[in-house]
């Protein structure tokens, strides 16, 4: 009978131990998650929001990180913590690309005629503004486009099989009015 007993809390043991892994594992997704999140909001200045976020990720992050140093000998929870981080990171990445309204302005001097460039950005939706300007080595024709960030990689690629000497650079803009914005469904 006493091995019965045994056999019986050792079975609980694992499952208590499986179950404390998950759930480890699942609130560290959502608490780092919440941390991409808190950051995305800073940056928009959102201070409620992210003041609210901070507040939710810390409290989830002090009762499961004291779990795991109460059961530090237990390799599983050690493990999961890791892994919840990681897949946490990648979680709030997506989230925040899908949250993002994100603007950025990209510029694009040529130091060549820049109408094959201009001609395939404006086929593929973009809007953009052309003059001139002076460089290091004389002429230079300038092309100002803003889009949404999700469009950045589409139109690098748009200018580097165009123009693969073009000299291209972007930066996030806070705020806009009026105008056509690339992958944004409204103007802005």
């Amino acid at each position: 009978a006493s091995q019965a007993s045994s056999w019986l809390e050792s079975e609980e043991n694992i499952a208590d131990m499986f179950i404390w892994t998950l759930d480890i594992f699942v609130a560290r997704v959502f608490d780092v998650s919440l941390g991409t999140i808190r950051v995305h909001y800073i940056v928009r200045q959102k201070k409620p929001l992210a003041a609210l976020t901070g507040f939710v990720e810390v409290l989830i992050f002090i009762l499961i990180v004291s779990r795991v140093i109460q059961d530090i000998q237990h390799w599983p929870y050690v493990l999961a913590y890791a892994g919840g981080f990681a897949t946490g990171t990648l979680l709030g990445m997506h989230l925040t690309e899908v949250l993002s309204r994100q603007m950025v302005q990209v510029t694009v001097i040529s130091n060549g005629p820049s109408v094959a460039v201009e001609a395939a950005l404006r086929e593929a939706g973009f809007a953009l503004t052309h003059y001139g300007g002076t460089g290091r080595d004389g002429s230079v024709n300038v092309l100002d486009v803003v889009c949404a960030s999700r469009g950045l990689a589409d139109l690098i690629e748009i200018v580097t099989r165009t123009d693969p000497k073009a000299f291209l650079y972007s930066q996030e803009l806070s705020a806009s009015r009026g105008g056509h914005v690339y992958g944004l469904k409204s103007k802005v």
